[in-house]
């Protein structure tokens, strides 16, 4: 089969793999018929997040059409389309059964009681292959499998294996409220779709912050404020739209390779500035606010422990919280495919790009260098 593999920093290629088979009876195989790339396989492709990850096929937001089953497989069955969450969970262990489907002992073989499993992300979580391929082995597959009901497309339903629900988990440990102002620091895919999911919820007003033109028009399109840090101050603007009070709830949804003032995109010679965004939201956060944090931040080969200079003394003075993480899914994938099938949100809207999984390696170099209006790209294998 066809898959798009990682062969080192900045390069990647389609190669001839086998087609995964059924290796325990609890496993399916599915054809993949969507998948996407997702802005944190891009710390993948910069070589940020693991030296052992060369040979391995990257993707961790697939849709597909199941072709093999398990003899312990007792909800899925052959034809189903199912979408599947990119953190692998048992559904059996402690943490699985207290909704922390990422932290799953189970999933990862490397490092049992570390930090879950996910397709596509190196030993780090687990070592399994993903699904920017033709087809996908998918374990647990009674736990991880959700069917997806006629009248959701292939390119809505993707977008419940990460994105959208990681946006909606970011609005909802920020405490997001009816009636709330919500600042959501970036317009990539998660941070368009916390931006969905705060109106969702009941957002009177949502501000997006981003430099990237084509991003703030979808932010626009969504029913956001769109605010251009590189032409304009945000703390500014913010505190003099609440007079001077601030926002409710803010959302960071940029992670670790974020970059300093004009640099649209990290590079191989950009100088990353981790908390640049969290400390603007911290500015506009009106005191005793919360902030979710589902942009990544993670350990790296270059510092195993992922530090970064904090500013605790002024969170500190304003009673501000912080809750962050890997989002758990299965709390919200159902619910999410629900609201899509009524009508009351539609994820795609921020689909760009829809392209032949054989363009992978070149649409990876667009989207670092956000070139062409890229935003998200659905593979169609």
């Amino acid at each position: 089969m066809k898959a798009n593999v990682y062969r080192g920093p900045y390069k990647l290629q389609i190669e001839d793999k086998p087609r995964p088979e059924v290796q325990k009876q609890s496993d399916v195989v599915l054809r993949i018929t969507a998948t996407c790339i997702c802005g944190s396989d891009l710390h993948l492709y910069h070589g940020l997040i693991s030296p052992d990850l060369p040979g391995q096929t990257l993707g961790h937001e697939n849709v597909g059409i199941v072709e093999d089953v398990g003899s312990a497989v007792n909800f899925v069955k052959k034809g189903d389309r199912v979408v599947v969450p990119f953190n692998i969970s048992c559904g059996e262990c402690e943490f699985c059964q207290s909704g922390l489907w990422s932290m799953c002992d189970n999933a990862n073989p490397f490092n049992p009681k570390g930090p879950g499993a996910a397709f596509g992300y190196a030993k780090l979580l687990g070592g399994y292959d993903g699904g920017q391929a033709e087809y996908l082995r998918v374990p647990f597959a009674d736990t991880m499998c959700l069917k997806i009901p006629e009248g959701v497309k292939d390119e809505q339903a993707v977008l419940l294996a990460d994105i959208f629900p990681t946006g909606f988990y970011g609005c909802d440990i920020a405490g997001v409220k009816p009636g709330h102002v919500v600042v959501v620091g970036g317009s990539g895919p998660v941070g368009l779709m916390a931006q969905m999911s705060a109106l969702l919820r009941g957002a009177a007003r949502v501000y997006a912050l981003d430099r990237v033109p084509e991003r703030l028009e979808l932010s626009r399109k969504i029913g956001a404020v769109p605010i251009n840090v590189d032409r304009e101050d945000p703390v500014k603007k913010i505190m003099d739209d609440t007079s001077g009070s601030g926002a409710d709830a803010c959302v960071e949804a940029v992670g670790y390779e974020a970059t300093g003032k004009g640099m649209i995109a990290p590079g191989k010679n950009v100088e990353l500035k981790p908390l640049v965004v969290l400390e603007t939201l911290m500015k506009v956060a009106k005191k005793g606010a919360l902030i979710g944090m589902p942009g990544l931040f993670a350990p790296t080969p270059a510092d195993p422990e992922g530090r970064v200079s904090f500013p605790l003394g002024y969170a500190f003075t304003k009673e501000l919280g912080f809750r962050m993480g890997q989002c758990n899914v299965k709390n919200y994938n159902r619910y999410l495919m629900q609201a899509i099938k009524d009508g009351r949100v539609d994820p795609s809207i921020i689909v760009t790009h829809r392209e032949a999984l054989d363009r992978a390696p070149k649409l990876y170099e667009q989207f670092d260098k956000r070139e062409g209006g890229i935003v998200k790209v659905v593979l169609l294998p």
